[in-house]
């Protein structure tokens, strides 16, 4: 028997949110996730009835229409342009395109960085995120770079929420084009930050930019993001991409999210005005207990003290409600929770508070 090879035998399953759970009293709520609570709008399920008829052929593995398309609203070349099987496919892409020894990424983010960077051999160093807040500090990042490293960021990071602005990313790309590392930024939930600078104005070689349309949209189920770099750079990972990897169901989907004729910038516009109200509503509830939570997006992270978030998850889920057990980011005293409609975000805010009132 041929053996894996050593880098695959240190690589551990990454966990997500997600996942089925048997509660034993019907549905559950699942704020485990960080989805739009307000989709998938009707336009998506136009889209998907419209791709059936394309199941016979294959589907366009470059995705061009869709490129085309990404690449008006943003203001760039199609060959800057890689649509992928979600954001996790591009990662990896990312990974095998350019990793060679140093990745570097923040002590508690996404987690798979971790495993992408692992499959290549490289070399990880975490970046620490000092003090109660879990902050991330772009002078930290700086400090650590090194030519050839690549840097893997979240923003904003998942599971903190904490979203770094256009001089904040501005300190780590301008250190990366100097030592020539590569930095890879994730927006995955960039659609729920209120007054985002849009990165892809940073037009340099240094810096890939990965977005995803299936959190915005709430279509999980449909695999669809795209990656913005030089033209170099969206080629290298051309060459390892796996052929058909998007479907016609997601190229279908991309393209009505896109081109913004079935209102979905005006969808996206109201889901943040929804999403700020109920936060705002959420952080006042917490305060009355004296639990403090902040985030840029649509989703906390919040210290359950001194119980173990795998214990707080499961009384959660005996009441019928998911959330995320933070143990796999490496803060196993925290739990993570996505903003939902105002009623099941009521029915968390109760069932925290009471929780905490028991144990206190």
């Amino acid at each position: 028997m041929v053996k894996p090879r050593t880098a695959i035998q240190g690589i551990e399953i990454c966990e997500h949110g997600g996942k089925r759970e048997k509660d034993g009293a019907g549905g559950v709520i699942d704020f485990s996730t960080n989805l739009n609570p307000y989709g998938p709008p009707d336009f998506v399920f136009r889209a998907i009835k419209e791709a059936t008829l394309e199941i016979n052929t294959y589907p366009d593995t470059e995705s061009r229409k869709l490129r085309e398309q990404i690449s008006k609203k943003c203001g760039c070349e199609e060959e800057e342009v890689l649509v992928g099987a979600g954001v996790s496919e591009l990662i990896q892409l990312v990974a095998l395109a350019f990793v060679r020894d140093g990745v570097l990424m923040l002590k508690h983010t996404y987690g798979e960085y971790e495993v992408a960077a692992k499959m290549m051999g490289g070399t990880i160093k975490r970046i620490e995120m000092p003090g109660p807040g879990l902050r991330v500090y772009p002078e930290r990042i700086v400090e650590e770079m090194k030519p050839d490293d690549v840097v893997f960021l979240c923003n904003p990071n998942n599971p903190t929420g904490q979203y770094l602005g256009k001089e904040e990313l501005w300190q780590i790309i301008e250190e990366a084009e100097r030592v020539d590392a590569q930095v890879v930024m994730d927006e995955a939930y960039i659609d729920f930050v209120e007054n985002a600078f849009l990165l892809h104005t940073f037009s340099t070689r240094n810096l890939v930019i990965l977005r995803s349309l299936t959190k915005s949209y709430a279509i999980p189920g449909i695999r669809i993001g795209y990656a913005i770099s030089s033209a170099e750079n969206i080629m290298a990972m051309r060459k390892v991409k796996v052929p058909w990897s998007v479907t016609a169901f997601a190229q279908r989907t991309g393209s009505a999210v896109i081109s913004g004729a079935e209102g979905s910038d005006e969808f996206l516009a109201d889901t943040r005005k929804k999403i700020k109200r109920s936060k705002v509503k959420i952080e006042n509830r917490l305060r009355e207990r004296d639990m403090h939570v902040e985030s840029d997006a649509n989703f906390y992270v919040l210290d359950v003290g001194h119980e173990k978030a795998s214990e707080v998850k499961r009384e959660l889920l005996k009441q019928g409600l998911l959330v995320r057990d933070c143990t796999s980011f490496g803060l196993p005293s925290h739990i993570r929770f996505s903003v939902r409609q105002e009623e099941e975000n009521e029915r968390l805010m109760d069932a925290l508070l009471a929780l905490k009132k028991s144990k206190s």
